[in-house]
């Protein structure tokens, strides 16, 4: 009865040595905790089109430009173009560039899974 009592007591002293144990240090996954600085930015924005631009100090960048068709009619439509890269966690530059439109959204990029 007391080997039990014993052996219990053991496994539970063992069990939370092990729930204790850090699991993962998250400054190994994130290398930087500031906000990013704004470098550069430009914005432009008329009657039914408008574009901007601007890239960040921690190498992000994105543009983005869109234009109506059809104004006034029942196919009007906002047709957007755009890109952004970042730099990710593992190192690598990553780009995407998108298209949307009246036939949706459409994202490419070399990390992008095709079809």
């Amino acid at each position: 009865m007391y080997t039990s009592v014993a052996f219990i007591l053991a496994s539970l002293l063992l069990g939370s040595n092990c729930l204790s144990y850090p699991q993962r240090s998250e400054s190994k996954y994130v290398k930087n905790n500031s906000v990013p600085k704004i470098i550069s930015h430009e914005n432009n924005i008329a009657f039914g089109n408008y574009n901007f631009s601007y890239e960040t100090s921690d190498g992000t960048h994105r543009e983005e430009k869109a234009e109506l068709k059809n104004a006034g009619t029942e196919n009007e439509a906002l047709a957007v173009q755009g890109s952004y890269t970042y730099i990710g966690t593992d190192g690598v530059t990553y780009k995407v560039t998108y298209v949307a439109d009246e036939n949706g959204y459409r994202a490419f990029g070399e990390h992008i899974p095709k079809n």
